[in-house]
Order: structure tokens, then sequence, then C-alpha cells
């Protein structure tokens, strides 16, 4: 992975080489920050909270957003991701407590740029945050989490979608508190559901990752 920042911001450039060694300063004609991977690329757009709401009153920000999206290849890699990063406090340039038009004006601009350009937008505090933002982003396009579907935790298929050999696990990772792991440690000591609701909780406690609290609540699912 290599990090391109664009040669005028040098703060940036300074913080980033803190953390990453692959840095190249150049002169992006698109974004801040380009993230290079093995086979695709990512953009990143840095704005203060000032420049954002000068960007939108001036419409710079809707000329930059469409130049980002119309970037299709950037330095050999095609581009896979586009992101907007905004720090700093808004509520800091308020002149009163509540400013309801600037809000209203801010919520139709973060609408915009996320549903009509397809772009998310990132909060951070401030540039320290930068370099921690990039590591947790790189380290999830390398784990490919930015593309997989929801933890089964939260999503969870229908028992008529799943293998018939499947089927036992999924029934046992069920239970509350028993998830894949301890499904399948349970019916590799026990061999089937049966032997498992006659168990004890002492026999179940046998089974590697089940403490005394796992086996009664296992105990009293099936007693």
């Amino acid at each position: 992975m290599k990090i391109y920042v664009d040669y005028r911001e040098r703060e940036l450039v300074n913080l980033l080489r803190e953390k990453f060694r692959e840095i190249e300063e150049t002169n992006l004609k698109v974004g801040d920050i380009v993230l290079t991977f093995d086979d695709y690329a990512v953009i990143l757009e840095r704005k203060s909270a000032p420049d954002f709401i000068e960007s939108v009153r001036s419409n710079r920000l809707w000329e930059q957003l469409l130049k980002m999206v119309k970037t299709e290849e950037i330095f050999g890699k095609p581009v896979e991701r586009r992101i907007l990063l905004l720090h700093g406090s808004i509520r800091e340039l308020m002149l009163y407590e509540f400013d309801e038009r600037l809000w209203a004006s801010l919520s139709g601009a973060f609408m915009e740029t996320v549903y009509v350009y397809g772009v998310p937008i990132f909060f951070i505090e401030d540039d320290r945050a930068v370099p921690t933002f990039i590591r947790i982003l790189v380290d999830r396009e390398k784990r490919k989490a930015n593309e997989s579907l929801p933890k089964e935790r939260w999503f969870r298929k229908r028992l008529s979608e799943i293998p018939e050999k499947d089927e036992k696990i999924y029934l046992l990772s069920s239970i509350p508190g028993i998830g894949n792991e301890l499904a399948k440690n349970l019916l590799r000591h026990f061999g089937s559901i049966e032997k498992i609701a006659i168990a004890s909780i002492e026999q179940l406690m046998m089974v590697d990752g089940i403490g005394n609290k796992k086996a009664e609540q296992i105990y009293n699912i099936f007693h």
C-alpha cells in the first residue's frame, strides 16, 4: 500500500510519515490523499468545517465531488472508493446557540453528498486523527471488511437456506451466548444434538470453551 499526498498538505505529510513508510508528495489533480493497493485506489478529500461551509456556499464542493466521481482511474489503478473527511467543530463557527438556516443548508449538503454523489462523509477531530483514520481504513481494506456482509450476530439466514450438514451448528448457535465456534465444539464432543440435550451440567463443562454459566444456560434450554 502506498499513500500519495498533495504537496500543499505539508503538516499532514509530516503526521503521516510518523506512521507510514510509503508516502509520496505530489500534485494531485483530485482529492488530497490517495491510497493505492495492489489492484485499486481510494481517494480522500479533506475539508475543515469552515472550508466545507464555504465550499457549499460557493458551489465549489459540487465541482470537487463531481471530479472525484468522474475519476475512474488514478496512478494506474481503478478507483474503488471515494471518501470525504470533515474535521473541526461546526458549532464553534456559529454566532448564536443554534443557527437553523445554517444547519438546514448543511443537512441538505450532507444528503446531497451521500445520496446523489455516493460519497460517504466521515467526521474527525483534526489533522492528528487523519493517520489513525487511514490506519483503520487500510486495515479494513486489506481484510475486505468494507465489502463484507453484516456479521452473523446481526444477520442470520433462514434455516431453509442453510446446507443440511450445517443445520445442527445453526440451531445450536442460535442459543444466546453460543456462537458458531462453541456450537462446533459441542457437536464435536457429543456427536449429536440429542446427546447435548440429555447431558448434565458437569458433562457440558467438559467441552472446550464451556464454563459453568454457559453449561447451566444450555442445560436449562433443554430441561
